[in-house]
């Protein structure tokens, strides 16, 4: 399995969300993902994150390669304030989106929510 360097990227708005689905459809692609599972996997991130912005929130984002116990995966970690994470939560496009995703974990932190996409390489 191939790996990818950590990569950072703080989106703000729609020229940001574009270099980050860049950033995604190579990662997916290095890390050997089918051409159909980078679409999705772009797609769903990007819809996430594209919600937020909506709000006028400002995400950092990290994107990362993770081993554990023979599992290869691409991680996407963001950070998001509380009341922009409960604005979005809930709309159906990001729904959709989270079904999308093999694991999403939202857990609390100093700065509102933190958000964990999760997806194994097969």
């Amino acid at each position: 399995m191939k790996h990818i360097q950590t990569q950072k990227i703080t989106v703000s708005n729609d020229a940001d969300l574009i270099l980050l689905r860049q950033i995604l459809r190579q990662s997916t692609r290095t890390m050997g993902f089918s051409p159909a599972k980078q679409a999705r996997i772009t797609a769903a991130i990007s819809e996430v994150l594209r919600a937020c912005i909506a709000h006028f929130c400002t995400n950092d984002v990290s994107i990362h390669c993770e081993d554990n116990n023979h599992t290869h995966a691409l991680v996407i970690e963001c950070d998001t304030d509380g009341e922009t994470y409960h604005r979005v939560a809930n709309q159906p496009s990001v729904q959709t989106a989270y079904q999308l995703i093999d694991d999403v974990k939202v857990k609390s932190s100093p700065f509102g929510y933190h958000i964990e996409f999760r997806i194994g390489v097969a």
